[in-house]
């Protein structure tokens, strides 16, 4: 058996507590039961499971590797022996045992009021539902410790706490979105089959298909946040797997975009689709992923000395997504060129290059700031930049001037983009500049 799982059975398990576990969920289904005002069992279950499962479980799991470092026991962890595939698995549902014993209790109850109600098959679809609920939601809580774990800024209860609301949060998504019960589909009316790439697919079976791709997913990512822990190396494959997919899933929901998005061209509308996921996960992984300058000094040097395999394969996450986003950009411009859309054309040219501005204010805000101060900075620089500046010019009614802050729609149609590239530019001169300066000169 995994030692690090075995570990944390020993300590989660006490015979007490199972004791007292079972019997206050036997009384609540029997209360149930026979008390007019609820439902039945399956109610309650379905409330237990939440609450044991969700919230209970992310606790645990958000607090499994933050707590050590607490304690100052990981330190002597990551010296083991143990390899990081068994301390994720140990760590991830070792820690979350006990509230999985309950959670499997109230999901017996579950799928016993299912099958009275909607037959064996509907059951075991919820079973599938509530499992990759509890995986995701554990899983997503791991995932934000480990994070902050390599930031090493997981010390705090308060802070416990947000990583837990990250896994609950991931949660309330999930709900949302695939609740077999729900009558809505994130919002929209519950229907029996789901456009995708054109094919019409029944919904749940699709909606669970991809909660366990997403699952498994989030088990990787948790895989590789604890290499790093244990100082391995990652490769690109798993992010560049992982992008790819999302790219290849979003893309695929362009039917409900409706003929809004970039007209009614379907080709234009799913490299769009796959564009903002690219886009959008590059903002993410950029603020999350460290920016350290003798890396970024080593990938300029083995660009210089063409080294480009060993350059490529060392990429971060934010990165990739970059390149991925700025290759589809291009060609839904040629797209939108090919179909003499010149408005559409020029304000995806300008996204393209605020995203790549974006990105290099970033870096340059880690280069120049003090200590860990430069996400926030550069987040407070975003904010000026996106959320003052542009009412300031409008109230000032010079509306041409906000092409300097946002995409819009010029005469000359090439004056956005033409603004958006040349603040990249500046800015990206100013990030390598700082990158080149020694540490102590670079600091603001």
């Amino acid at each position: 058996m995994n030692p690090e799982f075995r570990r944390n059975v020993w300590l989660e398990l006490v015979p007490l507590r199972l004791v007292v576990l079972v019997a206050v969920l036997l009384f609540a289904f029997f209360s149930a039961a026979l008390t007019e005002g609820f439902t039945g069992p399956g109610s309650i279950a379905r409330w237990a499971y939440y609450v044991l499962v969700v919230v209970w479980g992310t606790r645990n799991a958000a607090r499994s590797v933050v707590g050590e470092i607490r304690d100052r026991t990981w330190d002597s962890q990551r010296l083991s022996s143990l390899r990081a595939s068994t301390m994720m698995w140990g760590k991830l549902f070792g820690s979350t045992v006990f509230p999985w014993i309950g959670g499997a209790i109230c999901l017996v109850v579950i799928m016993a009021d299912v099958v009275q109600r909607s037959g064996a098959a509907a059951a075991v679809l919820q079973g599938a539902y509530y499992i990759a609920l509890g995986v995701i939601a554990q899983g997503a809580s791991l995932l934000a410790s480990l994070i902050a774990a390599g930031r090493r800024q997981g010390r705090s209860q308060f802070e416990v706490f947000a990583y837990q609301i990250v896994g609950i949060a991931a949660a309330i998504m999930v709900w949302a979105i695939a609740d077999p019960s729900g009558p809505t589909i994130g919002g929209i009316p519950h229907t029996d089959f789901v456009s995708w790439w054109g094919l019409m697919l029944p919904t749940q079976p699709f909606l669970l298909v991809s909660l366990a791709a997403f699952a498994g997913f989030m088990l990787l990512g948790n895989y590789r946040l604890m290499r790093l822990e244990l100082k391995l190396r990652n490769g690109p494959t798993a992010w560049l797997g992982f992008l790819l997919f999302m790219i290849v899933y979003v893309a695929g929901f362009d039917a409900w975009g409706g003929s809004n998005l970039i007209h009614a061209d379907a080709i234009a509308r799913r490299l769009y689709l796959a564009g903002v996921v690219s886009a959008g996960l590059t903002y993410l992984t950029i603020f999350l992923e460290p920016k350290d300058r003798v890396f970024f000094r080593w990938l300029g040097g083995e660009f210089a000395h063409f080294h480009l395999g060993g350059a490529v394969s060392r990429f971060q996450c934010w990165m990739m997504s970059g390149v991925a986003a700025l290759l589809l950009g291009g060609v839904l411009v040629a797209r939108l060129a090919v179909l003499n859309w010149a408005a559409d054309e020029a304000t995806i040219g300008a996204l393209l290059g605020f995203m790549t501005r974006d990105m290099g204010l970033v870096v340059l805000m880690n280069m120049a700031a003090r200590r860990r101060g430069g996400d926030l900075l550069a987040l407070a620089v975003l904010g000026l930049l996106y959320g003052l500046m542009p009412p300031i010019i409008a109230d000032l009614q010079y509306g041409t001037g906000q092409a300097l802050f946002l995409p819009r729609v010029t005469d000359p149609v090439w004056l956005s983009p033409a603004a958006a590239w040349l603040e990249a530019a500046a800015v990206w001169v100013l990030a390598f500049a700082r990158i080149a300066l020694p540490e102590q000169q670079s600091k603001i």
